[in-house]
């Protein structure tokens, strides 16, 4: 695949401390930057929500953490979801009652359980 050549000026700074997170992350800031852009052109979008905490946006590193907390929640949700649908009930939370219930494969809860 042919390679195009991108200059883009942010503040020096910010370019630091993401060389730093992409560092951490064991990729080149070429390469992180190549991994968003790839996704943005995958999901056609911004592959993160936009947020404000109450300085304004969010530093990179809540950005990091918003994304490993998804990437997370996703893999749970998944594997809730493969549960189920082998005929395993799952042991949930229902924070509105705040108690825990099984989740059956035929959708019914059981609220009514030990843990």
């Amino acid at each position: 695949m042919p390679e195009a050549r991108l200059s883009v000026r942010v503040d020096e700074n910010v370019k630091r401390r993401a060389e730093k997170v992409f560092h951490d992350l064991g990729l080149t800031l070429s390469s992180g930057i190549s991994l968003y852009l790839s996704q943005v052109a995958t999901q056609n979008g911004i592959p993160f929500p936009l947020t404000q905490n109450q300085q304004g946006w969010c530093s990179s590193n809540d950005l990091i953490k918003q994304i490993e907390e998804l990437k997370a929640q996703m893999a749970v949700e998944s594997k809730i979801k493969e549960m189920l649908r082998h005929g395993v009930a799952v042991a949930l939370f229902d924070e509105q009652l705040n108690r825990p219930y099984l989740q059956y494969p035929d959708g019914r809860r059981e609220y009514d359980i030990n843990i």
